[in-house]
C-alpha cells in the first residue's frame, strides 16, 4: 500500500457479559468499522444461543474466538471481550470438519487461490481441540506458499472440552477453521525460549494428535520416567498439566530447532497433545527456565519490528496459555518486555491460545505449542522483508 492506514478503534469489556459484547460491536459499527475481529474470555461463558443471532445480523465480516485468556492494550484478562474494528472489508473463509480423518484439505484451499492476494496477511485461526490442525496448515503452505504472510492461534477451553469458539457471520462454530484475508502488511516475531532436556525418543505409535508408543514402549510410560526423576513428583499425586506443563515435547526441525507439543492429558498408557504428532518422527523432552522464556519475548518482539519503517496499526499476541501456567506470576514481565519494544502508543491485544499459527522461516506453515507469535499489523516494511 502506498500510503498506510491509521485508522483502527479497539474496544475492550472486562465484565465478560454478553450484553457488553453486543454493545461493543454496536459502537464499533457506529464508527465505521468494515470488518471485525472479536476475541473473548472462556470464563464468559458465552454460548451458541446468546450470540448466533446477534452475529448473523451483522453487516460486516466477523472473525475471531473464544480463547482462555485475552490481552487488552497489554493487560491479560481472564474475563472480558475485545473488540477490533478494522478500517477494511476482509475475506473470511470458514473450512468444517476440522477432526473428519476424510477431510480434503488441500482441495478446500485450492479453492482460497482465487480469492487471496499476493503478498496480504492471512489470519488463520482454529479450534484448538481440532485434531488435523497441522493437516490442514500443510494443505494451504503447498497451495499459498510464501505468497501471503500468516499469524494465528487455537481458540477453545483449558477444561479441554471442544465446543462452539469462534466468532463469524453464520455464529459461533466448533471445530473449525478460519482463514482470514487481510489486506494489510505484518512483521512476525516468533520465540519459545524452551530447550533439550532428554531424548532423542523415537515415535514408534501415533494418530493424529495422540502418542500410543515412543521406542515401543507406551508413550505414557516413558514420559513419566522422564518427568518424575527429574521433579521429584508423581503423576499420581499431582494433576498431570500441572507437572506436565514444565515438561513439553519438542519435535526435531531441519533447522536444527525444535517444534513445541504440549501433552493435555495421559489415557491408557496415550498422551493427548495440542496439536499433531506424526508416526516415525524424533522426539525430545524439553525443560524450560523462566529467564529463558522470558528473554524469549524481548527476542520475539525485536525480530518483528524488524524492517518496519512505520509504526503499525496494532500488535497482535498469539501467546500459549500454557506459558502464563509455567511462569504464573512473571508472565506479567512477558508482557511487559514485548510492550517495552513497541513504538510508543502502538495498542498490544491478542490472546492467550491453545497453539499457535505462523510461518518459521519461510519453509511450513506450523501449529506450534508453548511459543509466542507477535504481529505487527499495518506498518509498512523495507523491500524485501
Amino acid at each position: 500500500m502506498d500510503q498506510p492506514i491509521t485508522f483502527s478503534l479497539i474496544l475492550v469489556d472486562t465484565d465478560g457479559t454478553y450484553s457488553n459484547l453486543a454493545r461493543l460491536l454496536d459502537n464499533a459499527l457506529s464508527a465505521g468499522a468494515r470488518s471485525l475481529l472479536v476475541l473473548a474470555c472462556d470464563a464468559n461463558g458465552f454460548t451458541s444461543a446468546q450470540l448466533d443471532q446477534d452475529l448473523q445480523a451483522l453487516p460486516v465480516p466477523v472473525f475471531g474466538g473464544v480463547f482462555p485468556e485475552i490481552v487488552a492494550d497489554g493487560q491479560r484478562l481472564q474475563r472480558g471481550s475485545i473488540v477490533c474494528a478494522l478500517p477494511m472489508p476482509v475475506e473470511v473463509f470458514t473450512i468444517h470438519g476440522l477432526s473428519d480423518p476424510d477431510e480434503d484439505f488441500y482441495t478446500q484451499a485450492e479453492k482460497l487461490t482465487a480469492c487471496v492476494r499476493q503478498n496480504c496477511t492471512l489470519a488463520v485461526l482454529v479450534d484448538g481441540l481440532g485434531k488435523r490442525i497441522s493437516a490442514l496448515l500443510e494443505c494451504l503452505y503447498e497451495v499459498l506458499g510464501t505468497s501471503c504472510r500468516y499469524i494465528g492461534g487455537g481458540a477453545g477451553s483449558l477444561s479441554f472440552e471442544q465446543k462452539p469458539c469462534l466468532f463469524s457471520n453464520q455464529g459461533l462454530l466448533e471445530d473449525c477453521a478460519q482463514i482470514v484475508a487481510i489486506d494489510l502488511p505484518v512483521g512476525i516475531g516468533i520465540e519459545h525460549g524452551w530447550h533439550k532436556f532428554a531424548g532423542p525418543f523415537f515415535v514408534t505409535g501415533a494418530f493424529d494428535n495422540t502418542i500410543t508408543t515412543l521406542d515401543y514402549r507406551p508413550a505414557f510410560d516413558v514420559y513419566r520416567e522422564v518427568v518424575e526423576a527429574d521433579s521429584g513428583r508423581s503423576f499420581s499425586d499431582s494433576g498431570f498439566f500441572d507437572l506436565a506443563k514444565a515438561y513439553p515435547f519438542g519435535m526435531e526441525r531441519l533447522k536444527n530447532d525444535v517444534l513445541v507439543r504440549d501433552p493435555l492429558f495421559a489415557e491408557k498408557g496415550r498422551l493427548v497433545c495440542v496439536g499433531e504428532v506424526p508416526v516415525n518422527h524424533i522426539l525430545y523432552i524439553l525443560k524450560g527456565e523462566a529467564e529463558n522464556l522470558l528473554d524469549a519475548s524481548r527476542q520475539c518482539a525485536s525480530a518483528a519490528l524488524h524492517g518496519q519503517t512505520s509504526p503499525p496499526l496494532f500488535a497482535l499476541l498469539f501467546d500459549c496459555i500454557s506459558r502464563t501456567l509455567f511462569l504464573q506470576e512473571r508472565f506479567t514481565e512477558e508482557i511487559d518486555n514485548i510492550r517495552a519494544e513497541l513504538p510508543a502508543g502502538v495498542p498490544l491485544l491478542g490472546a492467550l491460545s491453545l497453539g499457535e499459527i505462523a510461518d518459521a522461516g519461510n519453509i511450513c506453515l506450523e501449529f506450534l505449542n508453548k511459543t509466542i507469535v507477535l504481529g505487527l499489523v499495518g506498518g509498512t516494511r523495507e523491500a524485501g522483508e
